[in-house]
């Protein structure tokens, strides 16, 4: 076996090790996905009357997986099958990006990018972003130099990246454009092009404003730099996001001091992470669509993952000493062994969910309103979903009604509330509950860190409860 061949073998097998450290991959909404799987598994098999699958264009492409892994082999191989192959295809549609841009592997680099690989996306499970996102870094590898064929096959990977999730590919196209574009102009000139791009997006908020809801956060402010992406639970990862501030800094002075800043600022990366930068801040982080009952959120929280992506892409020519190396590598080393702690924990969690629901009769509906607000992933909301398959009913299961997924509610059923609004009244503790909810179960904190069930009856309010899931440090 040749050398890079075996070398990209062991960090593949590296890289996919916290898809196994524990039983089961401590992703948020994942646990959602899975269940909706196995919703429409029992949805073809009949069993879910008032339920329907759909075939929506862009939103779905992770959730088919999910849906032809858990007919074929139960959730616990569609998961350990579908997120270390999204996690690989991501890695390395980055990396080859990279090469090919660049002319060279960023070896130095591969701490950082399994750290945005196992970032803020990955622990909120948008694995539907996430797979479209990675597939957008191949179609980018394909098509950043020119040729008919290398284009054609960029727009087909774009067009499948689309059918995973919007965002990712409608940013690799706007990249694509930029890029050749910008090849049209001389590196002085390209300053005006950047300007241009900059009014665009001001102009592309502008629109929204008029035609949507929208929202913004100060939290903007900090991500429009990239390093939140390894902002994960709670403030200890804080500490991590700033150490890779601090080296991503010395980088960029290691290659202006080879470059540059005349050459470094007509650069063609340097002028996308700008862009970018500025349009984190400048676009919403949600939009009310009317196609969907829920909003389309995090927009720019998650688009740090492909931005932090192309910060490296920018840094890979640095040519670091081994110092700064070595400081990106001990940062990694931190960030995982705090994710190591912090997913056991979770699992541990969730094993008391599923020994509290193994108490239930089958078909049970299940509710729960938990959260960690020390921790910026939200946790606690979807507890009993994993737990529920092949169980019970996670009642409060908010795909079907939002209509943006495969599983679709249409109206009023037995296993899951059909308007948006209940299930957040839910998750505050202001549901209140009514006759057609019967029979009801909550998952409550019993103490000392048991979870147990309590039937409810019509005129209950589902209680909430704030936790604290996490240990500080380790």
């Amino acid at each position: 076996m040749p050398k890079s061949s075996l070398r990209v073998c062991l960090i593949s097998i590296a890289l996919l090790i916290p898809c196994f450290w524990q039983s089961r991959i401590q992703a948020g909404d994942l646990s959602s996905h899975l269940y909706n799987a196995w919703l429409g598994v029992e949805i073809q098999a009949g069993r879910a009357p008032g339920l329907e699958l759909t075939t929506p264009a862009t939103n779905v492409l992770f959730d088919r997986i999910l849906l032809w892994l858990t007919a074929a082999g139960g959730s616990s191989f569609a998961e350990h099958v579908a997120v270390p192959a999204a996690v690989l295809v991501l890695f390395w549609g980055g990396v080859v990006w990279i090469r090919v841009a660049t002319g060279a592997v960023p070896w130095f680099l591969m701490p950082c990018l399994a750290m945005l690989a196992y970032g803020w996306t990955f622990h909120n499970g948008f694995f539907n972003f996430y797979l479209g996102t990675g597939l957008t870094f191949w179609a980018l590898a394909l098509g950043w130099k020119p040729g008919r064929m290398r284009l054609a096959g960029a727009g087909a990977l774009l067009a499948l990246a689309y059918s995973a999730q919007a965002i990712g590919p409608l940013w690799g196209a706007g990249v694509l454009v930029y890029v050749y574009a910008a090849r049209w102009v001389s590196g002085e000139r390209r300053v005006w092009l950047m300007a241009g791009a900059i009014v665009m997006t001001g102009v592309l908020r502008i629109v929204l404003d008029w035609r949507y809801e929208t929202l913004s956060t100060s939290h903007q402010v900090l991500e429009m730099v990239g390093i939140d992406q390894v902002w994960v639970f709670g403030p200890k990862y804080i500490a991590v996001s700033l150490a890779l501030g601090l080296v991503w800094g010395f980088l960029l002075l290691r290659l202006e001091n080879v470059a540059g800043w005349k050459a470094l600022l007509a650069s063609i990366p340097f002028q996308l992470c700008a862009v970018m930068s500025l349009a984190i801040l400048i676009l919403p982080t949600r939009v009310e669509l009317p196609a969907y009952k829920a909003a389309l959120a995090f927009i720019t929280e998650r688009v740090t993952l492909p931005f932090g992506f192309l910060i490296c892409l920018l840094l890979s020519t640095a040519r670091p000493p081994a110092w700064q190396k070595w400081g990106m590598a001990s940062v990694a080393v931190v960030f995982f062994s705090f994710l190591a702690v912090d997913t056991r924990a979770l699992n541990q969690w969730e094993d008391e969910a599923g020994r509290a629901i193994a108490e239930l009769p089958r078909g049970a509906r299940v509710v729960s309103s938990f959260r960690d607000w020390g921790s910026r992933v939200i946790l606690g909301y979807f507890p009993a979903e994993r737990a529920c398959i092949g169980q019970c009913y996670s009642y409060q299961n908010y795909e079907p009604s939002s209509r943006a997924f495969q599983v679709v509610a249409r109206g009023p059923n037995s296993f899951v509330m059909d308007a948006p609004v209940d299930i957040a009244a839910v998750g505050t503790g202001t549901y209140v509950v009514r006759g057609r909810d019967l029979p009801l179960f909550q998952i409550a904190e019993c103490g000392a860190g048991r979870l147990c069930v309590k039937q409810l009856a019509a005129g209950d309010k589902v209680e909430a409860k704030e936790l604290n899931l996490l240990p500080l440090l380790w």
